[in-house]
C-alpha cells in the first residue's frame, strides 16, 4: 500500500515474483501483469530486491510515478511449478471489518448449482426454502432477515431493489471465483444497509488463468439440469473479453421425480432459465482500469399441484398452480485510476431493469423497476500508509411500479420514485501493525424521508501473530419493500392487509458485534478457533403477522425488534489432506407481535454443522461429508383450522446428511453427491393440500426439507 510498480523482463511481465525492501520484511508479490503494490521502507533511500534476479534497484525517495523495473533477461531451464491448494475457509487477521473468505474449491465442496445452495457446510448462514410452491432459497446471515444481508459483487450491488429475493438464486456456482462474508456492521463504502454484514462475491478473474475456458454440466435425480460455461479471450490493445453463460431447465414433470411426499404438489418448481454476462476489461501498463459489462436473465417457472399444466386450470378450479416470468438486464461500468503517492480514484456505475409477473392461484403480483446506481471513491494516504483516508459520493435512483390483486378482492397499486444521493468518509488508522481503527460516516438523503446519518467504528487488536479481536458498531437504515419481502405468503389463501398509507417507514438499526479468532499449530496441522457475536435493535421494523391462519398483516411496527446471534467455530486442518470443521449458532429474534414480544416464527434458535473433507496425496480424490442439526422452530397458530389442518406449535429438531465424492483427472472434475441421506421430510408442508381452493390452504409454512433423498452428478472440463 502506498507505492506501485511493475516488474518486467524485456517486454514480458514477471508473474508471482517476490519484491521486498532490502534489510526489511516489507514485501509484495507481482500479479499476472507484473504489477505489485508495496509499503514504503522505514527510511530513504531504499533498495528493492526480487527473488527473480540477483539485481537490485535503488529508489532514492518516494517515487512520484509507479516504478518500472526492467530486469535483464537471463538464461533459464524449463521448470514446472507445483502449487498446494486445499479446500478451506480463511479467516483474515488483518481486515476490518472481519472477513471470512471461501475459495472456489470450498464453494464446490458441497453440491450446488447457484449461490443460494453453497452454504450447506456452514451454520453462519441459513439458506432456507421460502415456500412450498416456487421454492426460493433465502439467505439469512447470522440470523438476520435476507433484506438485512445485502449481496455485492466486485464492489457493485447485486441484491438491490425488487431483485433482492432472487439474486442469490440466479448466480451460477461456476461464475464465482470466491466469496467473502463481512460479519457485523460493514464499511460505509458498501452502502447504508447491512446490520448483520454483507456477502461479497468475486466473479471469475479476467486475469490470464491456466485454463481460460470451462464447461460444467449438472444433472439431479429431481429432473433439474444445468449447463454453464466460461470463455475468456485476450484481445489486442490490452483488452480482455470474458463471457459467462448458464442455462437450466427441468425436462420432465412426474410424481416420481418431484413429489416425494405424495401430497399431490410438486416439491420443487419446474423452470426454464437462460443467463449470460459479457465483460470487457482493459488495464494499461501503469494499472489504470476500464471495465464494461452487460448481463441478461430470463426465468420462467411454475409449481403447484402435479396435475397443473396450464393457467386456465386455475380459473376452472381444476388445479391450483403458480407460475412466474422474470426478466432482468443490467449494464455497468468501472473506471479506475492509479495516481502517484499511493492515491487512487474509482468510478462505478450500474443501470438495471426488472420485470416480474407472478400468479399464485387467484393472487397476482406484477412489478417493474428501472434502477440506476453510481459511486465515486477517492483514496489518499495521509503522510504514510499508517493513515489512509477514503471518501466519495454515491447516488441511487429507482422507480417502483407494483400491483397486487388477491383472491378476496384486495387490490393495490404502488408507484413511487425514489432518489438517494449520499456522501461518505472513512479514516483508517494503523499506529502499529497490531492495532487498526476504522472510523466512518455517511450522510444520505432520501427523497421522501429526508436525511439519514450513519456513524460506524471498527477496532482490530492482533494480540498475537495467530490471534486477534475485533469490535464493531454503528447504524444502518433502509426503506423496506413490503410486497417482495412477504411474497411467500401469496402461496396461500390468507387475506392480505397492508397498513401503509404511503411509504413504509425507514427501518433503522444500531448494531454491535465482537469477533475473536485464534490459530494454533498442532504438529503438522492447524487448529482454528473463532467466536462471533452480533446484537442489533431495529426501529420501525417491517413485520408480517401470520398468527391467525386466515390472514397476513404487513406493517411497520412502532416498537423495536431485537436480533442477537452467537456463533462459534472450531476447525482442525492438515493442509492439502484433511479438514474437519464444527460450527454452532444460537440466534434469537424477538418481535413485537400482538401486544407482546415473541420469537420470530420459522426460525431455529440453534443450529450445528459438522463438515469434514479428506483428500488423497495425489489430490485426485476428495470426499466431503456435511452433517447439519437444526433445532426446533416456533410455528404460528393454526388451532382455528379444522382438526385435519392443524399443525403443532413447535417443529421437531432434525438431522441432515450430505456426502460428495470428487475425482479430478487432468482437466476433468467429476462429482457424485447424495443429499438428505437421512431421508427426513417435513410432514404436510402444504396445509389443506387436498382442498387448495379452500380458506385453509397454506403452502408458506415451510420449516424443513420437502424432498426426500436425492442425488446429483456434476462434470467440469477446463481447457
Amino acid at each position: 500500500q502506498g507505492i506501485t510498480g511493475r516488474l518486467v523482463e524485456g517486454e514480458q511481465p514477471i508473474q508471482g515474483a517476490k519484491v521486498w525492501w532490502s534489510g526489511t520484511s516489507i514485501g509484495a508479490i507481482s500479479n499476472s501483469n507484473g504489477f505489485f503494490e508495496i509499503e514504503p521502507p522505514p527510511s530513504w533511500p531504499g533498495i528493492l530486491r526480487t527473488d527473480h534476479s540477483q539485481d537490485s534497484l535503488l529508489v532514492p525517495t518516494f517515487p512520484s510515478h509507479p516504478i518500472h523495473w526492467d530486469i535483464a533477461a537471463q538464461a533459464a531451464l524449463p521448470t514446472q511449478r507445483i502449487e498446494a491448494d486445499y479446500p478451506g475457509v480463511s479467516l483474515s487477521s488483518q481486515s476490518v471489518p472481519p472477513l471470512q473468505t471461501w475459495d472456489r474449491r470450498t464453494l464446490t465442496a458441497a453440491p450446488c448449482c447457484n449461490l443460494s445452495e453453497a452454504f450447506e457446510g456452514t451454520a453462519i448462514i441459513d439458506a432456507t426454502l421460502s415456500d412450498g410452491a416456487l421454492g426460493v432459497r433465502q439467505l439469512r446471515l447470522m440470523g438476520f432477515e435476507p433484506a438485512h444481508s445485502p449481496l455485492w459483487y466486485e464492489s457493485k450491488p447485486l441484491s438491490l431493489g425488487l431483485y433482492r429475493p432472487w439474486a442469490a438464486n440466479f448466480v451460477p456456482a461456476l461464475w464465482i471465483q470466491s466469496l467473502s462474508l463481512a460479519k457485523g456492521i460493514g464499511s460505509v463504502l458498501y452502502g447504508f444497509d447491512g446490520p448483520a454484514g454483507q456477502v461479497q462475491l468475486q466473479y471469475l478473474s479476467y486475469e490470464e488463468p491456466n485454463f481460460p475456458r470451462a464447461v460444467e454440466w449438472v444433472a439431479r435425480t429431481t429432473g433439474e439440469t444445468f449447463l454453464s460455461g466460461r470463455w475468456q479471450q485476450q484481445l489486442p490493445h490490452q483488452w480482455t473479453l470474458l463471457a459467462l453463460g448458464n442455462i437450466g431447465w427441468t425436462p420432465f414433470q412426474s410424481v416420481f421425480l418431484q413429489d416425494h411426499n405424495g401430497d399431490g404438489f410438486l416439491d420443487i418448481p419446474l423452470f426454464k432459465q437462460g443467463h449470460g454476462l459479457l465483460k470487457g476489461v482493459r488495464r494499461d501498463s501503469i494499472g489504470n482500469l476500464f471495465e464494461v459489462e452487460g448481463e441478461a436473465l430470463f426465468d420462467y417457472r411454475w409449481g403447484g399441484e402435479v396435475t397443473f399444466q396450464r393457467p386456465s386450470q386455475i380459473a376452472s378450479l381444476e388445479a391450483w398452480g403458480t407460475y412466474q416470468r422474470l426478466t432482468y438486464g443490467q449494464t455497468s461500468v468501472r473506471r479506475g485510476w492509479v495516481l502517484p503517492k499511493g492515491r487512487g480514484l474509482s468510478l462505478l456505475g450500474q443501470i438495471r431493469l426488472l420485470h416480474q409477473a407472478l400468479q399464485a392461484g387467484f393472487n397476482r403480483y406484477v412489478a417493474q423497476q428501472p434502477l440506476s446506481w453510481a459511486q465515486l471513491i477517492y483514496r489518499q494516504p495521509i503522510g504514510d500508509t499508517r493513515w489512509i483516508w477514503q471518501g466519495g459520493i454515491s447516488a441511487q435512483a429507482a422507480f417502483y411500479a407494483e400491483s397486487l390483486t388477491t383472491w378476496h378482492g384486495y387490490d393495490t397499486t404502488w408507484q413511487r420514485l425514489e432518489f438517494i444521493p449520499g456522501a461518505f468518509s472513512e479514516l483508517t488508522l494503523t499506529p502499529i501493525p497490531q492495532l487498526s481503527i476504522v472510523l466512518g460516516g455517511r450522510a444520505d438523503w432520501h427523497s421522501y424521508w429526508g436525511w439519514q446519518l450513519l456513524p460506524r467504528a471498527h477496532l482490530r487488536w492482533q494480540y498475537a501473530l495467530s490471534g486477534s479481536v475485533r469490535l464493531s458498531g454503528g447504524r444502518s437504515w433502509r426503506v423496506p419493500d413490503p410486497l417482495p419481502e412477504s411474497f411467500p405468503f401469496l402461496m396461500s389463501s390468507r387475506q392480505w392487509s397492508l397498513h401503509f398509507p404511503g411509504w413504509p417507514a425507514v427501518e433503522s438499526a444500531w448494531s454491535y458485534g465482537f469477533f475473536w479468532q485464534h490459530s494454533l499449530a498442532v504438529g503438522p496441522a492447524i487448529l482454528r478457533l473463532s467466536i462471533d457475536g452480533v446484537r442489533a435493535t431495529l426501529r420501525n421494523p417491517l413485520l408480517w403477522v401470520i398468527e391467525r391462519p386466515w390472514e397476513i398483516q404487513v406493517f411497520s411496527s412502532p416498537d423495536p425488534s431485537l436480533y442477537q446471534t452467537l456463533y462459534a467455530e472450531i476447525a482442525y486442518e492438515l493442509p492439502d489432506r484433511f479438514r474437519i470443521q464444527v460450527g454452532y449458532k444460537h440466534q434469537e429474534v424477538w418481535q413485537p407481535l400482538e401486544g407482546t414480544y415473541r420469537l420470530r416464527p420459522l426460525l431455529p434458535k440453534d443450529r450445528l454443522v459438522v463438515w469434514s473433507s479428506w483428500m488423497t496425496l495425489s489430490r485426485r480424490w476428495q470426499v466431503d461429508a456435511i452433517g447439519s442439526w437444526i433445532g426446533p422452530q416456533r410455528l404460528p397458530s393454526t388451532q382455528e383450522n379444522p382438526l385435519p389442518y392443524r399443525l403443532r406449535t413447535q417443529t421437531p429438531a432434525y438431522l441432515l446428511l450430505t456426502m460428495q465424492l470428487t475425482h479430478r483427472i487432468d482437466q476433468w472434475e467429476i462429482q457424485i453427491a447424495g443429499e438428505n441421506l437421512t431421508g427426513f421430510r417435513q410432514s404436510w408442508p402444504v396445509v389443506a393440500a387436498d382442498r387448495p381452493f379452500s380458506p385453509y390452504f397454506d403452502a408458506s409454512l415451510i420449516w424443513g426439507p420437502i424432498m426426500g433423498r436425492w442425488g446429483s452428478v456434476t462434470l467440469r472440463y477446463s481447457f
